[in-house]
């Protein structure tokens, strides 16, 4: 297992993304593909969210010693998970990601708070726009199920744009255009930690293979009152 050090934490928070070599092992793998595996007799299988409520394994990964270490050495000692998604792309379910940031959060319930916008619900679960200063405190951590290239969709990322802060849709076209996008590309077993603000994309894939994500979220903060964070 490759161990975060203080040079890849000072490359994270610079250039808004760093991957780090076999987290996990491929017997861990393995638990977790058999386990994941329960939904491939449901409909759109390929982006579950609420995943750790599913998945008593997922639960136990992102509360495990590897992904608390990782978050915590970034955020510090309060870190804690609050949201999960699961991500396959398929021949059945292929498409284009456009270039975009994620600027939502999942929260236990709806509330009138200033500064946070965009209500709505996805699978069930309430999502909302907070204020940046959230935002800017999550870590995403994308645990890689497969070999990932471009050719079967590898995430693609603009290097530093997380430091322009929410960006509007004219800004994000300028951005691409005028800078050089980074494929994250990686091996099973692979973590890509990525700030929530940092421009990302993934094109279609063009190999009829599996590239399976699982997208776990951390923070320190806690949500202003009544909100809580919908999977802590």
């Amino acid at each position: 297992m490759q161990i975060i050090t203080d040079k890849l934490k000072a490359d994270y928070y610079d250039n808004g993304f760093v991957l780090l070599k076999k987290v996990i092992s491929d017997k861990q793998i393995t638990t977790l593909l058999n386990e994941l595996n329960y939904f491939n007799r449901e409909m759109n299988h390929y982006g579950v969210r609420d995943l750790m409520s599913k998945v008593p394994c997922i639960f136990d990964l992102a509360y495990s010693k590897e992904f608390l270490q990782i978050a915590q050495f970034i955020l510090g000692e309060k870190a804690k998970p609050i949201r999960s998604v699961f991500f396959d792309k398929i021949p059945q379910a292929n498409w284009n990601v456009a270039w975009h940031q994620d600027t939502s959060i999942a929260v236990s319930t709806k509330a009138d708070l200033e500064g946070f916008k965009l209500w709505r619900i996805k699978q069930g679960v309430v999502h909302v726009e907070p204020p940046e200063r959230y935002l800017v405190s999550i870590l995403t951590l994308r645990l890689h199920l497969d070999t990932t290239t471009l050719e079967n969709g590898a995430l693609r990322v603009i290097p530093k744009s997380h430091k322009n802060g929410r960006i509007n849709a004219a800004k994000i076209a300028a951005l691409v255009e005028e800078n050089q996008a980074v494929s994250g590309d990686a091996n099973a077993g692979d973590v890509l930690l990525m700030n929530p603000l940092l421009l990302h994309a993934s094109r279609k894939a063009i190999t009829a293979t599996h590239r399976r994500i699982i997208h776990i979220e951390y923070s320190a903060m806690d949500l202003p009152a009544p909100l809580i964070w919908h999977e802590t």
